[in-house]
Formats: structure tokens, sequence, C-alpha cells
């Protein structure tokens, strides 16, 4: 499936992170949601290791299975050890999302600008992390 097949999502790229807007207003009956989930998943198995941002500020509704098709892009991101952030979730998507622990899994931020920051912030401590390693003495057993 090629992103412009994508009825659900629109792709597009913030530096080197993979921007997912969620472009339906509601995420409910099962054909859609199983539709949502295979692009979703066409996505995380795309572009290596690259970041994932999900904007979710376009939808207002999401049932059961939305939520847990969200789950399910967390846990396909991760075992492919992919940093997933999602960022601009609709008011009223909030109390569900608290109800299913999704903030216990994921993190949300309130925009993309915070959550751009977050990835870059991420990568920096990451790179300041190896640079360490690789300028500390080696250390040899006798």
């Amino acid at each position: 499936m090629a992103p412009a097949d994508f009825k659900y999502l629109r792709l597009s790229r913030v530096g080197d992170v993979v921007l997912i807007e969620v472009m339906s207003e509601d995420m409910q009956g099962p054909d859609r949601v199983k539709e949502f989930i295979s692009e979703l998943t066409t996505v995380v198995d795309q572009e290596s290791a690259r970041p994932l941002l999900l904007d979710l500020g376009r939808t207002s509704y999401f049932s059961s299975m939305g939520y847990a098709a969200l789950f399910k892009v967390v846990k396909q991101a991760k075992e492919r050890q992919r940093p997933i952030r999602f960022c601009n979730m609709h008011p009223d998507v909030c109390p569900g999302a608290e109800i299913v622990g999704l903030k216990l899994v994921v993190e949300i931020h309130d925009s993309q600008k915070s959550a751009l920051d977050a990835f870059k912030q991420c990568e920096e401590k990451r790179s300041g992390e190896q640079k360490d390693s690789e300028s500390a003495p080696a250390l040899y057993a006798i």
C-alpha cells in the first residue's frame, strides 16, 4: 500500500521524523479500524528506524477498537525499535485515552513542536553518550 493509497493517514517528514497525521474525524466501526490498523502497520514497516510522530488532532472520537489500534501501533514500533510519540490529542479523546492507560505506553505531547523537541533532545542525549563511550579509556583486566 503506497502512501497515496492511504484513506485515513497523511504522511510527511519533519527532519528525520515521519509525521503521521490521522485525517479521519472519528475512528469507530470494525471495517474502518481494520483499514486504519493496516495503514499504520504499513507505515511502521517502512522507513527503517526513523522516529514516528502520530498527530491525532483531527480525530475527536475513538471507539475501543480505535484505542486498540493505537496500542497496536505502539507495540509494533517498539518491536522494531522505532521511537514513537503522539501529539495534538483532541480534547474529546483525552478522557478515553486516560481511562485505557495510553500514557503508560507512549509519550503524548500537546503539540507537534514539543514532540519534535523531545525527539531531538533524545537524539542529542544518545549522540552525547556515544561520544563519551568512544572517548573513555579502555579498561583491561590483567
